[in-house]
């Protein structure tokens, strides 16, 4: 079978596990993604690997030569299943699996419906003309799945129990040892993101210099960095801000802080809201898609807000008076990364299991 995404941190943080899990069937897997994207260490996690032109963010022309590109290998390697990944890849793929006849799944880890300007109307044209074209769909949010029911009504579409490849629970419990905060110590909000301007971080911003107004000591953590290709958000340099890069270990960060804020207002599933509350961190985000899904399953420990940073300040605020940490949700066992990626090998045998035979009518008799 073939895996196909935008970039390559996708297959490595979402589809590297799944890979791994299906070696055990004796499913031979490869990988395709944007040229350039591919971090070192990904080919380790696949058969084979290749590169077609970057389209992430790209032009009519990148797009057109990638899914040329993606057509080529598909058709030297005719793979049993084509499993699709990221808005772009899906609409790419959905393409060459209908040209090549191969058959393909689409795993919408988040999607642009709502969203405005050119390239959420764009997606919305795009998806409302060819959706129907894709008979397999895993969303990560009930909201994308009913986008997909009305869109493509003959499709199976399915909710995964979590985000991407689930949570190592353990480890982000190994990582947090010894990172709680200490009484006596300033309060810290923690905003953990990709810097990107699509990530809305200047909410974030906005809302903290709200508190910090009468909360002087009030600190702001932010954990990130920007994708290759994407453009960058930079923070504030200022009093009470402090800056890391984009960390293996999230359980150190989540641990340390006392409310963790997501000002996104897109997301598929919010994986760092649902690895906070397995912490006991509390949180608070701007309710979109992925925040609600979150929150319908954790049902307490996170506050969704609007987009509005005297609402976000004020939900903060409740946050940081509060010194009690949320019980670990009920739901924290479904979003484990083993019963996640198990939902999704069965769905790729599923898939890749042929097609049984049509059964014969009676044959009438002769006369």
């Amino acid at each position: 079978m073939l895996f196909h995404a935008a970039v390559g941190v996708t297959l490595d943080l979402f589809v590297a596990p799944v890979s791994a899990a299906l070696a055990e069937h004796g499913v031979r897997r490869i990988a395709v993604a944007g040229r350039g994207s591919v971090p070192p260490g990904l080919a380790a996690h696949f058969d084979d690997l290749a590169e077609v032109t970057p389209f992430r963010r790209g032009s009519p022309r990148s797009l057109a030569r990638a899914t040329g590109e993606l057509h080529r290998i598909v058709t030297a390697v005719r793979p049993g299943l084509l499993h699709l990944h990221s808005p772009y890849a899906i609409a790419l793929g959905r393409l060459v699996a209908r040209a090549t006849g191969t058959p393909h799944l689409a795993v919408v880890h988040g999607t642009l419906f709502g969203r405005r300007g050119p390239a959420g109307l764009l997606f919305g044209a795009i998806e409302s003309a060819t959706a129907w074209l894709t008979p397999r769909y895993v969303t990560v949010n009930p909201d994308d799945a009913a986008s997909y029911r009305r869109l493509a009504p003959r499709a199976e579409v399915a909710v995964a129990p979590c985000g991407g490849a689930g949570l190592d629970v353990e480890k982000l419990r190994r990582d947090a040892t010894g990172s709680r905060r200490l009484p006596g110590r300033a309060p810290r909000i923690l905003a953990l993101c990709r810097l990107t301007p699509d990530k809305n971080l200047d909410l974030t911003v906005a809302a903290w210099r709200l508190l910090r107004a009468g909360m002087p000591d009030l600190e702001l953590r932010i954990v990130g960095s920007a994708m290759p290709g994407e453009p960058a958000w930079q923070p504030p340099d200022e009093p009470g801000v402090t800056t890391a890069a984009w960390t293996g270990a999230p359980g150190r960060e989540l641990a340390a802080a006392d409310v963790l804020l997501s000002t996104s207002p897109r997301e598929g599933f919010s994986l760092n809201l649902a690895e906070a509350l397995v912490l006991g961190t509390p949180v608070v985000a701007v309710a979109n898609r992925g925040s609600r899904a979150v929150a319908g399953q954790a049902g307490a420990g996170i506050t969704l807000v609007p987009g509005d940073p005297v609402a976000v300040a004020a939900a903060l605020a409740t946050c940081l008076r509060s010194a009690a940490r949320p019980a670990v949700p009920a739901a924290a066992r479904a979003w484990a990364r083993a019963g996640v990626v198990d939902f999704h090998v069965a769905r790729i045998l599923d898939a890749l299991r042929p097609a049984p035979a049509p059964v014969a009518g009676p044959v009438a008799a002769a006369g």
